[in-house]
């Protein structure tokens, strides 16, 4: 099969057990969060170039190419000894590719055919989705009712700051919901199989990474074809710059893989999905902050609505966390 584990093994990879590794357990995740931070932003920043600058409009084409450079850093590190090989069951990886690989093709047809307002909805949907899907099909416990407000006070932030004018279509509405429905189960998978196959973050990467990019190498050209109506292999005219800008974005892709995958395993699903609304927190804050960016009333409310909601969720989480390790010593300490 594909997965699985038992329920109760996937609400948190590596919890810590004592002091030193919940601080150590922070530091990582921290770290992971940073890294994301960074390169998610410069990748947007260099995608909207190539789209907008230099017309380079095959986003599933390059998405295949980020997944190959992806493989080929990681099995350079491994011949450096930098990560260690360990093999996933070929058919779970594959199973796990072709789903990231359609999902990668659904979230852009979202994109492409709903308005901007009615994606962001989307995304916000997927956060809860997990809860769902985790307690429907894994059998995982809810969130507290604190952490669950934690999570409304966010999502409801998030609503203010980027949900304006919500249009909708049919056509529009499937792909947005097939998407959303793909997001939650992929970031589950990622979250389940780096426990159930016994990998770190970077080994299942390293696993995944080959297939989806062959997939995506297949598919791409034929999808970009379906929707732009081009094929990046015939019909682009190159110039230095695009070149540049394209093994740019291959860089900061490797970045940004390598971040998803480590902080869904390091954390769990929803909690990345916490992390990814703190990263649209923090971009429009800066921009209105520091670029002069149009802000409404509800823009800045939701904003701080949802920056109130991150702490909030990082606090609660750090707090179960740290009565789970007292419970724990409390418990070796009877024994």
């Amino acid at each position: 099969g594909l997965i699985i584990s038992p329920p109760h093994e996937f609400t948190m990879a590596g919890e810590p057990r004592s002091v030193a590794e919940l601080a150590r357990f922070r530091m990582e995740v921290a770290a992971g969060m940073g890294a994301s931070i960074f390169a998610a932003v410069f990748i947007v920043l260099l995608n909207k170039a190539l789209f907008a600058t230099y017309g380079f409009t095959f986003p599933v084409t390059l998405t295949g190419w980020h997944m190959v450079f992806t493989s080929a850093t990681l099995w350079t590190a491994c011949k450096l000894k930098v990560i260690e090989y360990k093999k996933m069951p070929l058919r779970a990886n594959f199973y796990f590719s072709l789903l990231d690989s359609v999902t990668m093709g659904f979230q852009n047809l979202s994109l492409g055919n709903n308005s901007v307002s009615f994606y962001q909805m989307c995304k916000l949907l997927v956060a809860p989705c997990t809860v769902a899907i985790q307690r429907v099909f894994f059998g995982e416990k809810l969130p507290s009712p604190s952490v669950m407000l934690s999570l409304l006070v966010l999502l409801t932030g998030i609503g203010f700051a980027t949900v304006t004018d919500v249009q909708l279509n049919p056509l529009g509405t499937f792909f947005g919901v097939m998407s959303t429905g793909m997001v939650c189960v992929v970031s589950i998978l990622t979250n389940t199989m780096q426990k159930a196959h016994d990998v770190n973050s970077f080994q299942m990467l390293l696993n995944v990474a080959p297939m989806e990019g062959l997939m995506l190498l297949v598919l791409g050209p034929i999808w970009d074809q379906w929707v732009v109506g081009k094929n990046a292999y015939v019909d682009y005219e190159w110039t230095s710059e695009a070149f540049k800008a394209v093994l740019g974005t291959c860089a900061l892709a490797v970045l940004v893989n390598g971040a998803t995958f480590f902080l869904i395993g390091k954390t769990s699903p929803v909690s990345y999905q916490v992390m990814g609304h703190l990263k649209t927190v923090l971009v429009l804050g800066g921009g209105y902050m520091f670029f002069d960016s149009d802000a409404s009333a509800a823009s800045l409310f939701g904003v701080g609505l949802a920056f109130t909601g991150c702490i909030l969720y990082a606090y609660l989480k750090d707090r179960e966390m740290k009565r789970s390790l007292a419970a724990q010593q409390q418990s070796v300490g009877e024994k």
